[in-house]
């Protein structure tokens, strides 16, 4: 095959790639709602594990060229050149822990590819009888994911990304897995400079085994959101709306489930994170606890590697602190 059809035959088959994933969107968020309303296991797949992610509340979903951004937003990848690795660890609630090991590069002709693996450890539990007396047993739980990932460009302003995920979590001797699938999508906005929206569909998909009878749902989540940077100023901010697919009583009560995010540049090394989760403030507040939903950060850059930190307010539950490095080469 000559190098003038070879280009011909990947501009089709990224051109029905497009409309595929338009299509398969509304299909599969409607296959979703009705394979079980409300139902969901898996619940870990929510947490975010990036520090510079959770220091904007989440607010990630056009931020590109970043592989922390992967489970935000699968299109993240396109615009990342150079190989990136990222390892990051979360001291959340109580005696929750887990971490994040993700890495990526370009795949020679064609887009960029990823692995993650998560785990989630949820510390010991002592066990009790039926009467609630201790049995003098402990007992753990912990969660783990894998996933790998494919993105690239459909146009010069579309870029899209697909994750598939093996799921597996234990409690005690009981098992369950899943497997699951994100799309994302972001358009670089053409009357605006330094304007992309994104739009990502995560966690589709459904148990292929019980820790019991039940085979639960993943936690799907429909978001939409967008980055700007401003031109004057050292700054980017970013705006998510989540959960868009969970059904409320009016679309104001659907768009108050939004998140917003700044990255403020102050020097070549140095950027501040400052974020605000509307859903986790308005869930969590209490007259004592006015901060909830409030996270705030920094990224130290050294060389070619980047140091993160992450601080989450969720009210009287209590704080969850994220530390991660970055690194491409």
């Amino acid at each position: 095959m000559n190098k003038r059809k070879r280009m011909k035959l990947i501009l089709m088959q990224k051109q029905i790639l497009k409309y595929a994933l338009f299509v398969l969107i509304p299909f599969i968020l409607w296959s979703q709602s009705e394979a079980g309303e409300g139902i969901s296991g898996f619940e870990f797949l929510r947490t975010d594990f990036s520090p510079r992610s959770s220091a904007m509340a989440g607010a990630f979903l056009a931020l590109r060229g970043d592989v922390n951004g992967v489970l935000q937003n699968p299109a993240v990848l396109a615009y990342t050149e150079e190989r990136q690795f990222c390892f990051n660890y979360n001291n959340y609630l109580l005696d929750i822990n887990g971490g994040q090991a993700a890495y990526t590069q370009r795949w020679t002709g064609h887009g960029q590819v990823s692995a993650t693996i998560l785990y989630f450890n949820y510390g010991a539990f002592n066990e009790t009888d039926e009467f609630a007396t201790p049995t003098g047993r402990t007992f753990s739980a912990n969660d783990f994911a894998f996933a790998v990932s494919y993105s690239d460009f459909l146009e010069n302003q579309f870029s899209y990304g697909v994750s598939l995920k093996y799921v597996h979590s234990k409690i005690d001797s009981y098992t369950a897995s899943a497997f699951g699938l994100d799309l994302g999508i972001i358009y670089e906005a053409p009357f605006s400079k330094d304007l992309y929206f994104g739009i990502a569909l995560l966690n589709i998909g459904r148990a292929v085994s019980a820790y019991v009878d039940t085979k639960e749902n993943l936690p799907s989540s429909l978001k939409f959101g967008f980055s700007k940077k401003l031109a004057h100023l050292p700054l980017v901010y970013n705006v998510s709306f989540n959960d868009l697919n969970v059904e409320e009583n009016s679309v104001l009560d659907r768009l108050a489930k939004f998140s917003l995010g700044g990255e403020f540049t102050l020097s070549q090394v140095l950027r501040l994170r400052l974020g605000y989760d509307n859903a986790q403030h308005q869930d969590l507040e209490t007259p004592g606890a006015k901060f909830s939903g409030v996270s705030l950060g920094f990224g130290l850059f050294w060389r070619t590697y980047r140091f993160d930190y992450a601080f989450s307010s969720f009210g009287d539950l209590g704080t969850a602190h994220r530390i991660g490095i970055q690194g491409s080469f």
